[in-house]
C-alpha cells in the first residue's frame, strides 16, 4: 500500500534549512579569543552569510521544481487530477552588504618648518644720499657769480669706491662746472664722503638744475635709487646781479670755440691735456698769476701749441644799452711761468664788419691788468663778441685767464 507523502510548502523547506544551519553552527569547534565581543560579532556575521546563501539556493531550487515535490523527486499525481496553478515565485529581496567602517583617526598636520629667507646680497655700486651740505634746492644766486655745491653721500654697496671712480655731470645745466670730478679718496662700504663741484650762476635770471652720478673704474654710472639708477643734483635760481648784465665765464660753453690746431669746434669745457688743439675751461675759483685762489669766476683760454696758435670764442648776440662796458682782469693763469700771450677783444653788430675793441700783451710777472671798454656806441644793437688769446714769443705755458669778464651795466 502506498503511503501518500504530504507536500511541504516552500517556506517550510526554508525553515528546515535555517534550523539545520543553526544546529551546525552550535556544533562548530570553540575558538578561544581574547575578546568575547569580537568572537560573537564574527560568528554572527558568519551565520548571517551562510543563512543568506542557503536561503537563496533553496528559493532558486524551489522555483525550478514542481509544486508538491521536494527537489530531486518526481511528483506523483493521480490520473485525472487537475494540477493547481503554479504559484508565483517569491519576490527576491536583495541582500544589503554591511560594511563596518572603523573609527576615523584624527589627522594631525605636520608642524611647518620655518625657513628664513636668504638675505639679498648687496650690489657692488650703490649710493645713499645723506644731505646737501651747501646750496639747498632753490638757493638764489646772483648771475655771474661762483658758488660751491657739496653733497654728502654714503657708500651703500659692497665695493670700495677707489680713486679711479669719478663724479660725472649727466644732464641739465652745466653752469660752467666740470664734467668730471675725481674721487678724492677711497670710500669703503658704509663710509660717507663729501663731494663738491664749483659752478657759476648763469647771467640770465631763471631756474637751473645740474644732475650728477658716480662712475666706476669701468665707466659704469650708478645713482642713489635702489636699482642703481637716478641722480643727485644742484638746483638754483639765478637772479639779476647788481651791475652784471652778462657773464662771459658763466656763458662760456654757449660760445663756439675754434683754434688754429683744430678744424672742428672745440669742446667746452675742454681738458688741460688738449694742448695740441687748445682748450677753454670756465672756472669758478681760478688761480691767479701770483698763486692766490680767486673768489670770482674766470675763463681759462689756451691756444694750440704752434707758433701762430690762437683760440677764439664767438658768443651769442647780446643786447647792449647805453653806458654798458666790457670789464675783466687779464693775466696768465697761475703756475704758467713761461707764459707770453696777447688778449684780444672784438665785436660786430649784425652784418657789419668786425671791430677791434682792444689788444693787450701779458707775460708772467706776478701782476695782472684790469681792463674796461665802453660799449655805448653799440647802444640799442645786438652785438656778437669775440674773445681771443694768441701765442706771443713762445708757445709754452700760454694759458690766459680772463677774470670776471662781464658786460657791466650801471
Amino acid at each position: 500500500m502506498k503511503t501518500k507523502m504530504k507536500s511541504f510548502g516552500p517556506w517550510a523547506v526554508a525553515l528546515v534549512l535555517i534550523s539545520a544551519l543553526v544546529l551546525s553552527a552550535c556544533n562548530a569547534p570553540f575558538i578561544p579569543t581574547q575578546n568575547l565581543d569580537d568572537a560573537v560579532q564574527k560568528a554572527m556575521q558568519t551565520l548571517q552569510a551562510q543563512a543568506t546563501l542557503e536561503a537563496f539556493q533553496t528559493m532558486v531550487a524551489h522555483m525550478t521544481s514542481t509544486p508538491g515535490s521536494l527537489p530531486g523527486e518526481t511528483p506523483t499525481v493521480p490520473a485525472g487530477t487537475a494540477l493547481p496553478p503554479t504559484p508565483a515565485p517569491p519576490t527576491l529581496v536583495p541582500t544589503v552588504a554591511i560594511t563596518i567602517i572603523p573609527p576615523t583617526a584624527t589627522w594631525v598636520p605636520p608642524t611647518a618648518t620655518v625657513i628664513p629667507p636668504s638675505p639679498t646680497p648687496k650690489p657692488c655700486n650703490r649710493i645713499e644720499f645723506v644731505s646737501d651740505v651747501t646750496i639747498p634746492d632753490g638757493t638764489k644766486i646772483v648771475g655771474g657769480t661762483s658758488f660751491v655745491k657739496t653733497w654728502r653721500l654714503r657708500n651703500a654697496g659692497s665695493c670700495t669706491w677707489s680713486t679711479a671712480y669719478d663724479m660725472a655731470f649727466v644732464d641739465g645745466d652745466l653752469m660752467s662746472g666740470p664734467k668730471f670730478v675725481d674721487m678724492p679718496k677711497e670710500v669703503k662700504p658704509g663710509e660717507t664722503i663729501d663731494l663738491s663741484v664749483t659752478m657759476i650762476a648763469p647771467s640770465t635770471p631763471a631756474k637751473y638744475t645740474a644732475y650728477y652720478m658716480l662712475v666706476d673704474q669701468n665707466g659704469k654710472r650708478f645713482g642713489p635709487k635702489p636699482d642703481g639708477t637716478g641722480s643727485f643734483w644742484v638746483k638754483i635760481e639765478s637772479t639779476p646781479g647788481k651791475n652784471i648784465a652778462y657773464s662771459f665765464a658763466a656763458e662760456a660753453c654757449s660760445a663756439t670755440w675754434t683754434s688754429n690746431g683744430s678744424s672742428d669746434p672745440l669742446k667746452c669745457p675742454g681738458k688741460t691735456s688738449d694742448i695740441s688743439k687748445g682748450y677753454v675751461i670756465p672756472k669758478a675759483n681760478p688761480i691767479r698769476e701770483d698763486g692766490g685762489k680767486e673768489n670770482e669766476p674766470g675763463l681759462i683760454t689756451r691756444p694750440d701749441n704752434t707758433s701762430g696758435g690762437f683760440i677764439t670764442g664767438q658768443f651769442p648776440e647780446i643786447a647792449i644799452k647805453n653806458g654798458d662796458k666790457f670789464k675783466a682782469t687779464i693775466q696768465c693763469e697761475g703756475g704758467m711761468n713761461n707764459c707770453d700771450i696777447y688778449f684780444v677783444l672784438e665785436a660786430r653788430s649784425g652784418s657789419e664788419p668786425v671791430v677791434l675793441l682792444g689788444s693787450w700783451h701779458e707775460a708772467f710777472d706776478n701782476n695782472w691788468r684790469p681792463i674796461s671798454v665802453d660799449l655805448s656806441w653799440f647802444a640799442g644793437k645786438n652785438v656778437t663778441f669775440y674773445l681771443t688769446v694768441r701765442n706771443g714769443a713762445t708757445s709754452a705755458d700760454n694759458s690766459g685767464l680772463w677774470l670776471q669778464p662781464i658786460i657791466y651795466r650801471p
